[in-house]
């Protein structure tokens, strides 16, 4: 699954400089069950990555810069008040709507629109929300929500809720030491502890039963006693780029819903992007592993898996691959970098200095040509190698499989990483058991999120078991061949409600082969 860890981490905390993206909900209190139905978790690969707030029944509007190019949004979780429990409604995002003329935070124009695959489902637990058709009033009472951090927890499981007020414009642009864009309001953070913090980012404030705002930065990631107000996105700025977009996607007897002043009143619920990604993110990166966890796994023997591939960046690890040719390793297409991977075999561990590695550059990527980052299918790439490798006890070739497998057939995937999904980093190669799942079983578990022919689903033996964020690319081998490239998972690493997803790679074999002979 997608790892870039240590590129997402800098990113958040240190490239925005003074100011750092919303996170967490500070001297909030838990939100009753079903109380803010139009609350958004938005997620990647790893999981729950920003706030979203449900504005029409196939769109989510949220903060434009929760796109990471490396780091791609791919569905949403509407419905659910606990992002650990495996509830809501899991839909994938069919386009998104970044505003034409978002650059940066600092730039302003931080807002987006998502497009849903399918329309959700609405009742008690998901509902829509109006926008503000009028500018937020100074003083005025406000809420903002998330699952993020509090200061007497690193995380809370549950959405949390506090009241804040709108800080009147001028004021909170005097006591900001950078210019603030023209299309922003502030509210709460500022002579008080209650507000957001890094990672509730693209969240809504809602004032009076409507969307105001759109959580959007803060001053150098202070939470509960900043010198400077937080900053949320003016939604009123933006109801015609809003209702002008969604026209263009959605069915006329639709389109003015959004906007009308009779729509239900309901609770009031802005959401957040959690700290429990960021927080494991920030101990994989500590400990010198930016990817890969098998969860509910065991130590794989020495040398035993000599075609595991380890990708990765600045020296840290960041994707799995399986060597194919001496010069080539297979792997996933949504692992692709700007740059240039450092290529590691042979290992075991990836901190050790062991005799038996070696070390490659990949001067060239090739992704499938059908690969989209806004959709699953077809997430397989090869890489090429500054070099031949030499074939060592430690360091082999491994086949590709040919023809379907049959549920419930019996293979292996490997890596390197988290071993029990909560920080515990593995020092050593780490391998576990994979039952096949039919095709039809896995779709029904996945529901809105389409499992293509030329995808393959696998579960553990039992319990919690499978791969999860960083282990991306790595091979499914079956009957000593490989079979599937890791591809993505659900939000609990190794839940077999949410089955892992590979590539199938005998449905790739001929574009393989093409790649290979002509380079």
């Amino acid at each position: 699954m997608l790892a870039l860890h240590k590129l997402l981490l800098l990113h958040l905390l240190a490239s925005l400089g003074l100011i750092a993206d919303g996170s967490k909900i500070i001297d909030g209190e838990i939100a009753p069950e079903n109380s803010m139905p139009y609350m958004v978790s938005v997620q990647t690969w790893l999981g729950h990555n920003c706030g979203g707030v449900l504005v029409h029944d196939d769109f989510v509007l949220t903060a434009a810069h929760c796109e990471e190019p490396q780091f791609p949004l791919k569905w949403v979780v509407v419905g659910t008040n606990n992002l650990k429990e495996n509830k809501g409604q899991v839909i994938q995002i069919k386009k998104k709507y970044m505003h034409p003329s978002y650059e940066n935070v600092e730039s302003g124009n931080d807002i987006m629109l998502l497009k849903l695959s399918s329309k959700v489902d609405l009742g008690n637990e998901a509902q829509t929300i109006p926008l503000a058709t009028a500018e937020a009033n100074v003083g005025q009472s406000c809420r903002v929500a998330g699952w993020g951090r509090t200061e007497s927890k690193m995380t809370s499981e549950d959405l949390r809720v506090v009241n804040i007020s709108i800080i009147d414009p001028e004021a909170c642009r005097r006591v900001w030491p950078i210019p603030l864009p023209s299309d922003v309001i502030c509210a709460g953070g500022y002579e008080t502890t209650k507000g957001f913090c890094q990672g509730d980012s693209g969240g809504p404030l809602v004032c009076g039963g409507k969307v105001v705002g759109l959580v959007s930065f803060n001053h150098e990631k202070i939470c509960k006693y900043p010198d400077q107000p937080n900053v949320y996105t003016d939604v009123f700025k933006y109801l015609a780029w809003i209702k002008v977009t969604i026209k263009h996607e959605t069915p006329r007897d639709t389109q003015d819903v959004l906007f009308s002043e009779k729509l239900q009143k309901v609770w009031i619920r802005p959401d957040t992007m959690t700290t429990i990604v960021l927080l494991l993110l920030l101990l994989l990166v500590l400990n010198g592993a930016d990817g890969s966890r098998i969860v509910g796994g065991r130590d794989a023997a020495p040398a035993s898996r000599p075609y595991m591939a380890s990708l990765q960046i600045r020296g840290q690890h960041n994707c799995g691959g399986a060597l194919v040719r001496e010069d080539f390793v297979l792997t996933a297409a949504h692992c692709q970098i700007r740059g240039q991977y450092t290529v590691v075999l042979g290992g075991d561990s990836l901190t050790a200095d062991e005799a038996t590695k070696q070390e490659f550059r990949a001067v060239r990527s090739f992704p499938h040509p059908g690969y989209n980052d806004n959709e699953n299918e077809n997430d397989i790439m090869l890489l090429k190698l500054n070099a031949r490798a030499s074939l060592t006890q430690a360091v082999q070739l491994i086949g590709l499989k040919s023809g379907r497998m049959k549920a419930p057939g019996q293979c292996l995937t490997a890596g390197w990483g988290d071993i029990a999904d909560n920080g515990t980093l593995a020092t050593r190669l780490q391998e576990v058991n994979v039952t096949i799942l039919a095709q039809r079983r896995c779709q029904r578990r996945w529901r809105g999120v389409p499992i293509a022919r030329t995808m393959v689903c696998g579960i553990g033996d039992g319990g919690i078991q499978g791969f999860c964020s960083g282990d991306s690319g790595g091979p499914l081998v079956c009957e000593g061949e490989a079979a599937g490239v890791v591809s993505f998972s659900g939000r609990q690493c190794g839940n077999p409600r949410t089955p892992d997803v590979y590539t199938r790679i005998s449905s790739f074999r001929e574009w393989i082969a093409d790649v290979l002979r002509d380079n």
